[in-house]
């Protein structure tokens, strides 16, 4: 081969492997189509050689044919247009409250179909609980705080699963988020989800120099009965919200979560995740469905039966019944969302006699396909994933796990890993 060739080759081979575009010859009549290749790829399993007792075999979404099919078509729109939002909702327990399980899912969805946004948060740290890596938030004030799984505590649950409220007519909240693994997550639009009331504060937004953004008069403001949206004029990685008490009548505020976006177009992917929390919980929770219709979700995962199943006495009639309420509200009201419904993990039962295998994990398991095949729901199952039952001890002595019951911080990343990648390979297959 003469040099010449030589480089031509060399060239060819340097476009083929680094997707380099050919300059092509343009022709007015003619619109490409875009390619099923352009769609993200499902890349192999980088630690399957380390944790061999992972079954990737059963590593799939079961019933998406039928079930996923309409959030696939719109996954599939959004990718060959890159128009539009779509909104994933992820409603779970500590598991999900960490946020790092689903915080992994979001970059995921964002890295490949893009990111329209943090998405909803809440200032867990005022309320004295966990806040997700990636959020910051602060008070001068003191609030009271009540989470979902305390039911029979005063104050009414919303959006997130937790809801806070002062006395303080000075009270403020710093808010700061940070970028992800090269995801933007500033944000110019701002949805506060809070109490609406003669006797509530009104509030300000202010940024990290204390100017004011926007003010929130919240009797002004009736077009929805929970929330209101702020369209700032650039963005921001911090804002300050302020009570800011306008008449003698108002006494308190409010606070039932924070949802921030930007205006790409991509993936919105909202975390509800409350400790200790269970499908009845949610039923119980005044606001939530009423609010959830805000966020408008396209699919809405939901992570739960850890605590269920963790103490003794677990029944499935109940259980089966829990969480067709909860499923059949959200329906209800969000008539165009599909549903994904993921099987908790295997795990151990803390007794007098230290950590024993829990045998009730694996009936909340099999109740909740059950529930799935007779609802045509679809489902991605975690415990046969994960080998069964007694498989949570081979997680733990690999440091996957860090007391049995929870997963570590390697540990979240690899579910979170295996989750998206069944999900590309339904997504793939489906489309």
């Amino acid at each position: 081969m003469g040099r010449i060739q030589f480089l031509k080759y060399a060239i060819l081979v340097t476009i083929l492997f680094n997707g380099t575009k050919v300059p092509a010859q343009k022709d007015s009549s003619f619109v490409p189509e875009p390619l099923i290749d352009s769609f993200p790829l499902v890349p192999p399993y980088s630690f399957a050689a380390l944790y061999p007792f992972i079954v990737l075999d059963s590593n799939l979404i079961h019933n998406d044919s039928l079930a996923l099919q309409p959030f696939y078509a719109k996954l599939s729109r959004l990718k060959k247009t890159g128009r539009r939002k779509l909104s994933i909702v992820h409603i779970g327990d500590s598991h999900i409250q960490a946020d790092v399980f689903s915080g992994e899912l979001r970059q995921h969805f964002q890295k490949d179909f893009g990111n329209a946004g943090r998405g909803l948060v809440f200032p867990y740290r005022v309320a004295k609980t966990n806040e997700p890596y990636g959020l910051n938030t602060s008070t001068n004030a003191i609030w009271k705080a009540k989470r979902n799984a305390f039911p029979n505590q005063p104050l009414p649950i919303g959006i997130s699963g937790i809801t806070i409220e002062t006395a303080d007519t000075a009270a403020e909240i710093k808010l700061a988020v940070k970028d992800q693994n090269g995801l933007n997550y500033s944000f110019n639009r701002v949805t506060l989800f809070y109490q609406k009331s003669e006797e509530s504060f009104d509030f300000a937004i202010y940024d990290s120099l204390h100017r004011e953004l926007a003010y929130i008069n919240n009797r002004r403001d009736s077009l929805n009965e929970f929330s209101t949206v702020i369209q700032l004029n650039q963005s921001y990685r911090q804002i300050i919200l302020k009570s800011c008490p306008r008449t003698s009548s108002q006494n308190c505020t409010r606070i039932y979560g924070i949802l921030l976006e930007n205006d790409s177009s991509g993936i919105l992917y909202n975390m509800i995740g409350v400790n200790g929390a269970e499908y009845q919980h949610y039923n119980q929770s005044q606001y939530f469905i009423r609010q959830l219709t805000v966020l408008k979700p396209d699919l809405v995962i939901i992570s739960m039966g850890t605590n269920e199943g963790y103490n003794p006495g677990f029944n499935s009639k109940l259980f089966y019944a829990h969480v067709d309420s909860l499923i059949s509200s959200i329906k209800r009201s969000n008539p165009d969302a599909c549903f994904l419904l993921t099987t908790p993990g295997d795990s151990f039962r803390k007794t007098r006699k230290g950590r024993v295998k829990n045998p009730d994990m694996m009936e909340v398991r099999n109740t909740l396909i059950r529930y799935c095949r007779n609802n045509n729901i679809a489902w991605w199952d975690l415990y046969a994933i994960m080998g069964g039952y007694g498989s949570m001890q081979k997680w733990f002595k690999a440091g996957l796990s860090r007391d049995r019951l929870h997963f570590s911080g390697k540990g979240y990343p690899i579910q979170a890993d295996l989750l998206y990648k069944a999900f590309m390979k339904g997504f793939h297959t489906h489309n």
